[in-house]
């Protein structure tokens, strides 16, 4: 979970550098975690058969980037986790930062560990807001490409964050995403 955690908040920060100085904002994450177990493994063709939590059979060709792959046992247990966030945030005009930007980071297990491995995006986007519908929390905002949208919040974060804004106010979007694996050895 560290390795994933790491990569989630990697991704968020290379995306929004400022959001440490943002004194206003919501977030709302979602994460999900799926395991399989390890039934064989054929080392020369690098074919790993997965049978998942409801006893489907998979079988993944671990590629040349897979490494420790000789760490690997029949009876471990693999487990990917995926993870997405979208964070709101009042805009702090003397950070300097632009429209938009994009960001990752990727991580892997070091030689010799079980194998795993992390990789997250984020993107931003500064917009102004143009309008606020105090009853719903609706935005109408101008993103950086100068089109205007509308934004209907479903979260009560979002929604009171929303409902906090005024026409002319800038706001940075960041949504980002980040996927882990990892491998973990047979419970004895």
């Amino acid at each position: 979970m560290r390795l994933f955690q790491l990569g989630l908040a990697a991704g968020l920060l290379a995306a929004a550098p400022a959001f440490a100085q943002a004194p206003e904002g919501a977030a709302v994450t979602r994460t999900q975690t799926a395991t399989a177990t390890v039934e064989s493994i054929d080392r020369t063709t690098r074919q790993v058969v997965l049978r998942g939590e409801d006893g489907t059979m998979e079988t993944i060709v671990a590629g040349p980037n897979v490494r420790n792959l000789a760490q690997v046992h029949v009876g471990d247990t693999v487990v990917l986790e995926f993870g997405e966030a979208l964070i709101v945030a009042l805009a702090n005009p003397a950070d300097g930062a632009g429209p938009g930007g994009v960001g990752g980071a990727e991580a892997r297990a070091p030689r010799g560990q079980r194998p795993g491995a992390a990789a997250a995006e984020g993107v931003r986007a500064r917009v102004t807001i143009n309008a606020v519908n105090q009853r719903t929390g609706a935005v109408t905002f101008t993103g950086p490409a100068g089109v205007q949208r509308t934004a209907r919040p479903q979260q009560r974060e979002m929604i009171d964050f929303a409902r906090s804004l005024r026409p002319g106010q800038q706001v940075d979007i960041v949504y980002g995403r980040a996927v882990a694996v990892r491998v973990e050895p047979m419970r004895r």
